[in-house]
């Protein structure tokens, strides 16, 4: 109870600062420290009263979810441009607000009252953040079709809701056609989310017009929430009246990893690069749930959103406000902006699976859970993760290729501070993988 208490605080305490002139750094320090109080109130469970429990759950795994939830937020804060206005803080804390109810919610209509809070913090943030045709064109491409799933769930859940007599998630069963058109409704709606298959085509897009650090939103926040939810749904069979599940995890998991590493190959800006690539790690995370390995599929979403806030913040503070080709890298080993560079060499090479980083462990998992399956599943995914080799390594040369230094402004302090603590934390966990164990072991079987 604690926890939701200080939760709806955080965000009643946000919008008032906004009426109140304050200086912005004690803002973030506020903003910084609510965070930090919440996740304490959640760690111990937050036991709601009985009449609740049917809505909102406080199983050990769900405490994991809500606490992803709020440290994805806090690394974001970490990033944000303390030059901002505080309005995009407030609709950054209310985007997570959502994704705890979310990713709690054992009620249909209260997942999707979740998602929804989510996307109004985005589009706020799209919004804000719009300072050409370009953004624009970002905020109403991502609008229009997150409005389109909007209403597909809304549909999905009254087919859901009529075929079972309630909007409680259920485990389901059977051939009803409309409980399986409900729930595959309501499937392409969270793979829509993720940026998945056959589901993505408006994330290269929407990142390349939005400023680095709303585009690290699009890319960390809502994608852990939709992918939480979706490992929880699957493990607890809720998606049990779709024929064949397995098989469309796998052909949807395929299809993510190769069209993200094509797309990948061929993009000239780091910005799109990085949203063809998130594409196609989604893949990673989607693949071992064809198996029923919901735990391997949730470290890898860890995994991948850990990844997410280094490369972007690296990017970012390597790139500035820009979005630079592959020859505008040439040289970025120089100082000021040495450690920035290694941050985003690390990061990619995190993405790839290379050795000694925590992509490597999280992506052995991923791919040995899928090893009882068809063959095709899981040789494409080990070509797939070579050819990331190739075209990251695209990007790698030109921060080490031989060039005389030339000046580059210097970048933000929290951003690459940021950067390179994420960098310390993928080294570190990917020698030692005991808190990625642990965390497959914690969360068990999902529920």
């Amino acid at each position: 109870m604690i926890g939701w208490v200080a939760l709806g605080l955080l965000a009643v305490l946000m919008m008032t600062m906004e009426l109140i002139p304050m200086n912005r750094r004690v803002h973030r320090v506020i903003t910084v420290a609510g965070l930090i109080l919440v996740m304490a109130g959640f760690s111990g469970g937050s036991s709601l009263p009985a009449e609740y429990q049917r809505l909102l759950g406080a199983l050990p795994n769900r405490v994991i979810d809500q606490e992803g939830v709020l440290a994805t937020t806090l690394g974001l804060t970490a990033i944000w441009p303390v030059e901002s206005s505080p309005r995009s803080l407030t609709l950054l804390i209310w985007a997570a607000v959502g994704g705890v109810v979310a990713v709690s919610a054992n009620n249909w209509l209260l997942i999707f009252l979740g998602i929804e809070t989510v996307n109004i913090g985005v589009y706020g943030l799209l919004g804000d953040g719009s300072r050409d045709l370009g953004g624009d064109e970002a905020l109403l491409k991502f609008f229009i079709l997150t409005t389109v799933f909007t209403a597909l769930a809304i549909l999905g859940m009254g087919l859901v809701g009529g075929a079972q007599g309630t909007l409680e998630v259920l485990t389901s069963a059977g051939t009803r056609p409309g409980l399986a058109a409900g729930e595959s409704l309501l499937l392409a709606v969270l793979l829509f989310k993720l940026g998945s298959f056959p589901f993505h085509w408006w994330a290269p897009d929407t990142y390349e017009g939005t400023p680095w650090e709303v585009a690290t939103v699009i890319a960390t926040l809502p994608k852990f929430v939709a992918g939480a939810l979706l490992i929880r749904l699957a493990a607890s069979h809720a998606f049990g009246a779709i024929g064949q599940l397995s098989t469309v995890f796998d052909i949807v998991a395929v299809g993510t990893m190769v069209v993200g590493a094509l797309g990948a190959w061929r993009q000239p800006r780091l910005k799109r690069m990085l949203a063809y690539a998130a594409i196609s790690q989604v893949g990673f995370i989607l693949l071992p749930l064809a198996r029923g390995q919901a735990a391997a599929a949730f470290a890898y979403l860890a995994t991948y959103v850990l990844a997410s806030l280094q490369v972007f913040s690296a990017a970012h503070a390597l790139a500035g406000l820009h979005n630079p080709r592959r020859e505008e890298l040439v040289g970025a080993w120089h100082p000021p902006t040495r450690g920035p560079a290694g941050a985003l060499v690390i990061a990619l090479a995190a993405f790839a699976g290379f050795p000694f980083t925590l992509g490597m462990a999280a992506k052995l998992y991923s791919v040995e859970s899928v090893l009882a399956g068809p063959m095709v599943v899981w040789l494409i995914a080990l070509l797939v993760t070579g050819f990331t080799f190739l075209y990251y390594f695209r990007w790698i040369y030109p921060i080490f290729a031989p060039a005389s230094p030339s000046p580059r402004p210097k970048p933000r302090r929290g951003l690459a501070a940021m950067s390179q603590v994420s960098a310390v934390f993928l080294v570190l966990l990917g020698l030692w993988t005991y808190p990625l164990l642990w965390l497959m072991h914690a969360l068990g079987p999902l529920g």
